[in-house]
């Protein structure tokens, strides 16, 4: 009988590390117009809208305003797990991450940044999993720290309110509102 009580209760653990771990996105769980709106303590109100899937790829567009509308600031492509892979600004300026950004990848990622520009930077990020997201560092190829942060994420994996500083200053941000259909 205690065998089966500590088996229990040691699965039951081992189930809540797992949740605790999970930094994942989940596109799966959205339909095209959701969206979450964030205060951003630099650059004030955006919303990151989802468009849906094009190819292998999940594509948000975000727009900056007191509503999601008009032409969007930026478009971000992300992967299954939710890191980026491609980000278009509107005036056309690209950056390609390769093979991703490392944003939803625990631990020790490397990866290299590709501009429209042809501008090439490899750089390492860390990313440790919370209780209620996760944080990380980001560092140049030469080991040179450039910022780091922490994020809520919600239970479909989207980013809320959260805190990014480094060598520009610090970049808070508060959820102020999702829509879901």
């Amino acid at each position: 009988m205690r065998a089966v009580v500590f088996l229990g209760l040691a699965l039951s653990v081992i189930a809540s590390s797992a949740v605790a771990e999970d930094i994942r996105w989940k596109p799966e769980t959205l339909r095209p117009g959701d969206y979450t709106s964030i205060k951003q303590s630099q650059g004030g109100l955006i919303h990151h809208v989802f468009r849906g899937k094009s190819g292998r790829f999940y594509i948000l567009d975000s727009y900056r305003g007191a509503a999601p509308s008009g032409k969007p600031v930026f478009s971000t492509y992300l992967d299954k797990d939710g890191n980026q892979v491609r980000w278009v600004r509107k005036d056309g300026f690209e950056l390609k991450f390769i093979p991703h950004d490392c944003t939803r990848t625990l631990g020790r990622c490397q990866y290299t940044q590709v501009g429209s520009d042809k501008k090439k930077e490899t750089r390492l990020r860390i990313t440790t999993a919370t209780g209620t997201g996760f944080k990380f560092d980001e560092y140049k190829a030469s080991g040179q720290r450039l910022f780091g942060g922490k994020m809520e994420l919600d239970a479909r994996g989207n980013a809320g309110s959260g805190l990014i500083a480094g060598n520009q200053g610090k970049q808070r941000f508060r959820l102020v509102g999702q829509a879901y259909q």
